[in-house]
């Protein structure tokens, strides 16, 4: 919610006793200023600090189909491996026992292992995907178990018409960061 004078947004977060956390910002008047607002503080719907407001805003809907959140294990996955495992950024997520020169092969079989075996494992228990937005869309976190049984690697899929597109992988730390604009995971293998 934007006026001349303010601005009010819904952080998603609450209290210990659930009162939903908000935003509010003023205008910057520092004459060098490089950004029209500053944040006057984070303050609770009761607040005295939120009383002129007649309307407090919505928390913000990252989907308009909650199936969008959820794994659907009826569609299959289509990776993109040539991206995943050929883009220089992405192969420093890899781990170290799986790169090398002569480990091209290992690498590929490992990756398209894990990720049969991250699908298998969803669609078993769906809440082993975890939902991020990215780009204007939700997308899910799976989690890739390249060299044993715990996972080392995020992978990220998008819903499309009639199947999933793995377009990369991230690591633990980046797909925590990612997932938690939306919520707080509490699946066991994203959490801190």
């Amino acid at each position: 919610m934007f006026d001349d004078d303010r601005c009010l947004f819904n952080t998603g977060l609450y209290t210990r006793r659930y009162e939903t956390i908000y935003g509010l910002f003023e205008p910057n008047t520092r004459p060098d200023a490089r950004q029209r607002w500053f944040l006057k503080g984070l303050f609770k719907e009761s607040d005295p600090m939120l009383v002129s407001f007649e309307y407090l805003p919505c928390r913000v809907r990252f989907a308009e189909d909650p199936s969008e959140l959820v794994f659907d294990y009826r569609l299959p996955i289509r990776s993109n491996i040539d991206h995943i495992l050929g883009d220089e950024e992405n192969l420093t997520r890899i781990p170290a026992s799986l790169m090398g020169e002569g480990n091209s092969l290992l690498l590929r079989r490992a990756f398209e292992g894990a990720v049969v075996e991250a699908a298998r494992r969803a669609a078993a228990n769906y809440t082993l995907a975890v939902p991020q937005f990215y780009g204007g869309r939700i997308q899910l976190l799976l989690p890739l178990c390249t060299t044993g049984d715990k996972p080392e690697l995020a992978l990220t899929i998008q819903r499309e018409d009639g199947f999933y597109a793995a377009r990369t992988c991230l690591t633990l730390d980046m797909a925590y960061n990612k997932a938690r604009l939306i919520c707080r995971p509490e699946t066991s293998w994203i959490k801190r």
